[in-house]
């Protein structure tokens, strides 16, 4: 049984697609995964998706079913995840949650059903232009650092280096790279992934060898 806290925070976070669409119009939602292909779920492109599951009466994900995607502010958090990015479009009659998240918030959104549309393939490129055209809690840039490391985005690793990082947060920076890389390491990494890690670390460490 949920509590009454509970079931007021769904309805809170609950989002018709009418209350997305007038809300959130100025809002770009995106999709990043390997190919068409999510976790059993093979996407049609173009073509309405609906999901096999879709429970809108909670927040955990192996419940909740239905397909997640992100807006352009806060894809930078979920590059890791694909070489492949997408514009979502979400049909008059779909459900849609805007899931409670630290790390994008108002940036996890989940619906029962999306249409995929304009795939392009993730480069370094595009990774700086949503970095440029990111908002994200301090703490996510790291880990973001450490997705585009693996998927192989050399420039917009500097970038956010540069930006981002310094010999007073290294301690920090440093922490949540190794919290975030093992989930990873095995089934994201790109073709130059690990050059440009080692590359990255290298540089971080040496930022923190500058502390003495």
């Amino acid at each position: 049984m949920k509590t009454s806290k509970e079931k007021e925070a769904i309805v809170k976070n609950y989002k018709t697609s009418l209350i997305i669409n007038s809300n959130y119009l100025q809002k770009k939602y995106l999709k990043v995964m390997f190919g068409n292909k999510g976790v059993n779920f093979d996407y049609k492109i173009d073509e309405v998706n609906v999901a096999n599951n879709w429970n809108p009466d909670t927040f955990d994900p192996k419940e909740m079913g239905g397909f997640n995607f992100s807006t352009e502010d806060k894809i930078l958090r979920w590059l890791v995840r694909g070489d492949t990015i997408y514009d979502v479009i979400i049909p008059k009659d779909a459900e849609v949650i805007d899931c409670p998240s630290e790390s994008a918030p108002h940036g996890v959104f989940r619906s029962n059903k999306i249409i995929l549309t304009n795939p392009k393939p993730m480069t370094d490129e595009l990774a700086m232009k949503f970095y440029l055209k990111s908002d994200l809690p301090e703490k996510s840039y790291y880990k973001s650092l450490a997705g585009c490391a693996i998927r192989g985005y050399k420039n917009t690793c500097l970038k956010i280096i540069d930006d981002r990082v310094n010999k007073d947060n290294i301690d920090l920076v440093l922490s949540e790279i190794d919290d975030f890389v093992n989930p990873y390491s095995s089934v994201g990494t790109a073709e130059n992934g690990l050059e440009v890690y080692n590359e990255v670390m290298s540089i971080l460490n040496n930022i923190k060898l500058s502390q003495n």
